[in-house]
């Protein structure tokens, strides 16, 4: 019996000491490198880059290189008749500086978490206008788009780690806001078909919110038509989930 004693308090022991150095190995593993598959949606390949700074607190660099496809069929956007969008390819790139605090006693990247972040992102893209004018004759331009926004934000989520080896991270619940600048120029081939594209941007501002119509500017030179954005108001809600790799 006492030699059973012995063995349980020794195997106790060796249990004990196995499990520190595992978490001693966890702690080493500082490091995070995500990918974010819901961000293909907004025509972006995103990863991110987080850094332990202690047992509860990280910093993270995100960033986002454009993948420029079709946006149409997408968020409910149509070709419509007339006007008629076709094409629209954009393509979006960003970068995020987070800095996260996770609450509860874990010392490891995982748990609940709060994260206040930094966010600039740049939108290129092009597409072609078309439609039938008044005199029943068909009109066509194309449009380049070069917009930008910078945006202050906060989310709230929950990371866990799967053999602390997987990082799954949830971010449910993303707020933020800041402003959007840049130009959409319109160019054809004639001054008759600049004149209706430009009726038909008017029209378009006419209906947004007076908030958003005064902060665009739509001018006329010659063929082309340029509308300049200079910081619109740019609400935005993010939500969902990286997948990577702790190290």
């Amino acid at each position: 019996m006492k030699k059973l004693f012995i063995i349980l308090i020794l195997a106790g022991l060796a249990l004990l000491g196995a499990a520190q150095d595992q978490d001693s190995m966890a702690l080493k593993r500082k490091n995070v490198l995500k990918f974010l598959p819901v961000n293909l949606l907004f025509q972006s390949t995103s990863f991110e880059f987080e850094r332990m700074i202690n047992g509860k607190n990280s910093f993270t660099l995100g960033i986002g290189l454009p993948n420029q496809k079709s946006m149409l069929g997408k968020f409910g956007i149509k070709e419509g008749s007339d006007p008629k969008i076709e094409k629209l390819e954009l393509g979006t790139m960003h970068v995020r500086v987070a800095y996260r605090h996770y609450g509860g006693q874990r010392r490891l990247p995982n748990g609940f978490y709060i994260e206040p972040y930094l966010k600039y992102q740049d939108i290129k893209g092009n597409s072609m206008i078309s439609g039938i004018d008044n005199n029943n004759l068909p009109y066509s331009g194309t449009l380049d788009v070069k917009l930008n926004t910078m945006n202050l934000g906060f989310q709230l989520g929950a990371q866990f780690l799967i053999a602390k080896r997987i990082a799954v991270d949830f971010y449910f619940l993303g707020l933020e806001a800041g402003f959007l600048s840049g130009d959409i120029t319109a160019n054809s081939t004639k001054i008759t078909d600049a004149n209706n594209i430009k009726g038909d941007i008017d029209n378009a501002i006419a209906d947004l919110p007076s908030f958003i119509g005064k902060k665009l500017t739509v001018t006329q030179t010659g063929n082309q038509v340029n509308i300049n954005a200079a910081s619109v108001p740019y609400p935005w809600f993010r939500s969902g989930i990286s997948i990577g790799i702790a190290f």
